[in-house]
């Protein structure tokens, strides 16, 4: 397994485990746990965001190109008439 394949996949699971943590959050009643959870999602948000750095400084990951300003007002559009 190369170092590019290795990167995603840890992304991916990264990512995985990032959702899980939010769901748990939102399901959480025990302050203290819930405060935890948080801590521990923010790390790992933390490692993500590193992670990404490297992938992109590497060329493992090329990130979508930036929207337009068209773009972004058709899909505020979108949402706007969603919550109507």
């Amino acid at each position: 397994m190369n170092e590019q394949t290795m990167v995603a996949d840890t992304l991916t699971q990264i990512n995985n485990s990032l959702k899980t943590y939010g769901d748990m959050i939102s399901q959480t009643e025990n302050q203290q746990l819930r405060q935890k959870l948080q801590q521990i999602r923010n790390q790992c948000e933390t490692s993500q965001y590193e992670l990404f750095q490297l992938a992109k400084q590497h060329q493992y990951y090329q990130p979508a190109k930036e929207a337009t300003p068209e773009e972004i007002n058709q899909v505020k559009s979108i949402f706007t008439n969603q919550m109507k």
